[in-house]
């Protein structure tokens, strides 16, 4: 099978690495590169409603074909929370029902509407959870509540209910907190269209999107709401070493020629050492979830993760792997 570096280079299409980011645990390896086929401005595609219990419906605007991306989440006020099985594609100029959607809360009741919603993506463990091809595709809205319920074990929050509510993480006031410096810290690149994100120096996830517009439309929404958000709980369970890119404090290096040396020594072992891990990750298997037009979405599995691409006329336009 394809390495996932085979498939990024497809047609030519190479990606390039920009200045590498770090904050506590949480490092971010941009990928910059030219923009991949043809595909809506996000601004085009908007979250309609919930019409079932399990559905979510996108409208898109623009007369190219539009992509939502993995896993996303819209969270309302007074209604069910809900998320994404995975992907989905929207054609140009209609709206579209997705009916494996999964609700987000066990018990809250009520529709969802276009106004007044968050919009994230869920953490890293709750998509791993929907890798799996019949889980995915299965219309049950409550598939992700016992997931959703070991998540959130062991983090003594100040729950509004003892059932499956994800909302009680993010709209927990400490949490929110940390979330919001987290996409404080890490702004987007110039020519910049995804990311590598590691913890702790162990990569966690590969995103590409299709252009620098749909990165600088979602990545607060993947670095908050689903990286994030997966590092802040695994902080709060104490399961994550410090690693932060700490800087000698001591009188010889003090310079600011002298920071960017360590710096640059930093970047040097990222690209020696951990690019290769990422080119050397193997797709072992891959599935075809849906055709949309010329566009064709695929379930793609690594040894211990896995996710999305979605490839428009056979040249793949956006990934989204959990690893």
């Amino acid at each position: 099978m394809a390495s996932i570096f085979d498939i990024l280079k497809f047609n030519g299409k190479g990606v390039g690495i920009g200045p590498i980011q770090s904050v506590d645990e949480m490092t971010v390896i941009p990928l910059v590169g030219d923009s991949r086929g043809d595909i809506a401005s996000p601004d085009s595609l908007k979250f309609e409603q919930t019409t079932t219990y399990g559905s979510m419906a996108f409208k898109n605007e623009d007369s190219r074909p539009a992509i939502v991306p993995a896993n996303y989440m819209v969270r309302g006020k007074d209604a069910q929370d809900h998320a994404m099985s995975g992907s989905g594609v929207v054609a140009s100029m209609k709206t579209k029902i997705f009916d494996t959607a999964c609700c987000i809360e066990e018990t809250q009741g009520g529709y969802l509407s276009s106004e007044n919603n968050d919009e994230d993506v869920l953490p890293i463990d709750l998509r791993r959870a929907l890798l799996n091809f019949n889980k995915r595709t299965e219309h049950n809205y409550g598939k992700l509540w016992d997931s959703i319920t070991g998540w959130l074990e062991g983090l003594n929050l100040k729950k509004n209910t003892p059932a499956a509510h994800l909302r009680d993480f993010y709209d927990d006031k400490s949490v929110s907190n940390r979330l919001e410096q987290f996409a404080a810290e890490f702004e987007p690149i110039e020519g910049q269209i995804g990311a590598i994100i590691m913890f702790s120096g162990t990569p966690v996830g590969l995103e590409i999107m299709p252009s620098t517009t749909h990165w600088d439309t979602y990545w607060k929404q993947l670095l908050r709401g689903c990286y994030g958000a997966e590092l802040t709980r695994m902080k709060m369970l104490n399961k994550v070493s410090p690693s932060a890119l700490i800087l000698p404090n001591i009188p010889e290096i003090s310079t600011p020629k002298e920071v960017k040396t360590i710096i640059e020594s930093f970047v040097t072992h990222l690209q020696k050492e951990v690019i290769p891990i990422i080119e050397n990750i193997v797709i072992k298997s891959d599935r075809m979830i849906s055709t949309d037009g010329n566009l064709e979405t695929r379930l793609v599995l690594t040894d211990n993760g896995g996710g999305d691409v979605i490839f428009q006329d056979s040249e793949p336009v956006y990934i989204s792997l959990v690893l």
